[in-house]
């Protein structure tokens, strides 16, 4: 195993909250209606321009993107990512790993992320939602990571916590991690298809990961 995919909120990043929050905020502000968790997870699938255009009126739409954006990133002053996810990243990284990141978010709003929390310099490559044209369960933005990467399915996993993260990776011939070991996963049940490993400890994943070298 040389190289590992990752998908980002979820997964790496601690930031479903956030992102819930920050679609609450603008919806309550645009629409005057609460939406909860599983209905704002609902709407996954495109990124959050596109979430965004789907439910605001167009002559609101510029301001209710001003306010999404600037909540997310205000969001990030307020929490920070779990030390353990920190400890993973370091300890593949030292392991000679190459790790990038292939996610439904978009471009914006993971570089927000990934520079408040100083996740970027352990990522070689990272896909955006926004940067393909058919979004996770569709394994085009695995293959386009892993051609940037030189890598081979071989030699490559992808881990995510989502059944489109699972679809996904075996849709690009790779060996599927399905993870739950962060507070807020997409996940309410099993991984629907099951993932070739599962994962709720970080330091688990990393034992196997370097098992798996050897």
């Amino acid at each position: 195993m040389r190289t590992i995919l990752f998908d980002f909120d979820g997964t790496v990043a601690d930031t479903l909250p956030m992102i819930f929050n920050s679609f609450r905020s603008t919806f309550q502000h645009f629409l005057q209606r609460h939406y909860t968790d599983q209905e704002i997870v609902a709407m996954f699938g495109p990124p959050e321009m596109g979430i965004l255009e789907n439910m605001i009126a167009s002559e609101q739409l510029a301001d209710a993107v001003t306010h999404f954006y600037d909540f997310y990133a205000a969001e990030h002053q307020l929490v920070s990512n779990p030390p353990e996810m920190i400890r993973l990243l370091d300890r593949l990284e030292q392991a000679g790993i190459s790790m990038g990141i292939v996610t439904g978010k978009g471009r914006r709003s993971a570089d927000i992320s990934l520079k408040e929390w100083g996740l970027a310099p352990y990522f070689d490559v990272v896909i955006a939602g926004d940067e393909v044209t058919n979004p996770k369960p569709d394994p085009e933005g695995i293959l386009l990571a892993m051609e940037q990467l030189g890598a081979t399915p071989e030699q490559t996993i992808y881990v995510g916590d989502s059944n489109a993260d699972i679809i996904a990776g075996k849709a690009a011939g790779l060996v599927t991690v399905g993870v739950t070991w962060l507070p807020v996963t997409q996940k309410t049940g099993g991984f629907q298809p099951e993932p070739d490993y599962e994962f709720t400890d970080t330091d688990a994943f990393a034992e196997w990961v370097l098992g798996r070298q050897k």
